[in-house]
């Protein structure tokens, strides 16, 4: 029985629980669990230009064609050169870090060929252009998922937090209704900005006022004060590489790592 056009990509968003989240211009990253894909016609897109920091405008188009194609200053850059090779392709990553260009529901046309342990992985567009896999997860804050704020009044694409990245007191990581804020007595929390209900919290307290958080290449969370002593740490730690802390649209704060594969390294 031929089903119309449409049927296999309502499936897609079923299965996915996607009818509308995430590839919209503003997300940039998909996960293996919860699963999350970039589905047919959708696209990420990132840009540090109005920061003024000169990484971006890049874009990643999962295009009618079966073609995922990666643009960075509007040229491309990269693409898994599946054009004409399936319908309502879509892009996921499983379980063992490998992403997957998929077709009618399951039918592989392009894998990245790197896999590792069974884990939680995520596959995003770095902030230099580049495409990356990182996982398996090694830490997640303790709160329990849930569903973002749908229709948000600010929309941020400042929800990925890097290996050797240092930040002072003020937000850390934004997604939708979700907050990440190192506040001025040094106490790192999670809030939902539409009740600014506290989620997840370190409890911690400095009268100093002069604390920074850092995630190392061992993929480690600290919050600190008085220029290195530790008042905090995820008490987590794996191989040297990089890392990633993202704030995920479920309300869960995950570290991702080592890097397993990009498309454009950091150095």
């Amino acid at each position: 029985m031929a089903f119309p056009a449409s049927v296999p990509l309502l499936i897609l968003l079923l299965t996915f629980g996607l009818l509308g989240r995430p590839g919209s211009a503003t997300d940039f990253v998909i996960y293996s669990d919860p699963p999350t894909a970039l589905l047919p016609g959708q696209m990420f897109h990132y840009d540090l230009t109005p920061q003024g920091i000169p990484y971006g405008p890049a874009s990643l188009v999962m295009q009618p064609d079966c073609n995922l194609v990666l643009y960075f200053h509007g040229e491309k850059t990269w693409a898994t050169n599946t054009s004409g090779l399936g319908d309502n392709c879509y892009l996921t990553i499983d379980s063992h870090g490998e992403a997957i260009l998929q077709h009618n529901i399951h039918y592989p046309v392009w894998r990245s060929n790197v896999t590792s342990v069974l884990g939680s992985y995520a596959f995003l567009l770095q902030w230099n252009g580049g495409l990356g896999i990182y996982g398996p997860a090694i830490w997640s804050s303790s709160n329990a998922g849930e569903l973002s704020d749908p229709e948000p009044s600010n929309i941020t694409t400042d929800y990925v937090y890097y290996s050797y990245t240092v930040l002072p007191i003020g937000k850390i990581l934004e997604y939708k209704n979700y907050k990440l804020v190192l506040r001025d007595d040094c106490n790192l929390v999670l809030l939902d900005t539409n009740t600014e209900e506290i989620k997840w919290q370190t409890n911690t307290y400095s009268p100093l006022h002069d604390c920074f958080t850092t995630l190392d290449a061992n993929g480690e969370l600290f919050v600190k004060h008085n220029r290195r002593d530790i008042l905090w740490r995820s008490n987590v730690t794996s191989t040297s590489n990089l890392y990633i802390l993202v704030l995920r649209y479920d309300a869960k704060l995950v570290i991702y790592g080592p890097q397993l594969w990009t498309t454009k390294p950091f150095w």
